[in-house]
């Protein structure tokens, strides 16, 4: 794929507004389709073909004809576009750790920042979840499927930490387009909020995208409840 990562630093995101989001730079984007078992369980995510755009408008209010792009439809839309999250604080003001039985070797623990949640899915099974399975992690191999499955959360929401070290997964500079969800914004991409505050900046962030989330600019999983649909297009 190709990097659009700039001797200068990484794109940067200003939430307009009024309108959408705008990427100063060069940026790859990609849809990211989750894979699902049988039983509909999201188990890893499928990366789509990469285009380099440079410095694009991504619609946030779910009304654009030409997905992910914005097409000026905001101007039109039933859509509350301010901010709702809390910029001014903190994942670790925020977060809970999640801790398990006591092991002498790769002891995990995992902070846990619903607000953070899209509901993706990802930290759980038809048959457990994360934090069940934190009870059971002094099991290599339970403690192995942990650490994989909150490798996998789009948001953020979930992070381990190995013997007292935090562990992220290593991941491109990107905007992934989840299909009939958020933008999916990974690689410690600096975001400004349409009350012109910048966010914390994180290695995973998803950004709403249907417009209807109450903790705009980020995706609190509304897109689900509303039927937000890209069907049409990406």
């Amino acid at each position: 794929m190709s990097d659009a990562t700039t001797a200068s630093g990484p794109p940067t995101i200003t939430t307009q507004a009024d309108g959408p989001f705008t990427v100063d730079g060069s940026v790859t984007v990609r849809s990211a389709m989750p894979v699902v078992s049988e039983n509909g369980e999201p188990m890893t995510w499928k990366p789509g073909e990469a285009d380099v755009v440079d410095s694009p408008a991504l619609c946030r209010c779910g009304a654009s004809a030409n997905k992910p792009f914005c097409d000026g439809s905001h101007a039109d839309a039933d859509w509350d576009p301010a901010d709702g999250f809390p910029i001014d604080s903190t994942t670790a003001e925020r977060r809970k750790a999640i801790t398990g039985p006591e092991v002498s070797e790769a002891s995990l623990t995992v902070f846990d920042d619903p607000m953070l949640c899209m509901h993706a899915g990802f930290c759980g099974t038809a048959k457990s979840n994360v934090w069940e399975m934190m009870e059971q992690s002094d099991d290599a191999g339970v403690r192995a499927t942990v650490m994989r499955m909150v490798e996998k959360c789009p948001s953020g929401r979930l992070v381990n930490q190995v013997d007292g070290e935090e562990i992220e997964p290593s991941l491109p500079v990107e905007i992934g387009v989840v299909p009939d969800g958020p933008l999916w914004v990974t690689g410690m991409v600096p975001i400004t909020g349409a009350s012109g505050d910048t966010l914390e900046t994180r290695n995973r962030v998803t950004l709403c995208r249907c417009g209807a989330s109450s903790l705009k600019p980020l995706c609190d999983g509304t897109h689900a409840d509303i039927g937000f649909s890209t069907s049409d297009n990406t």
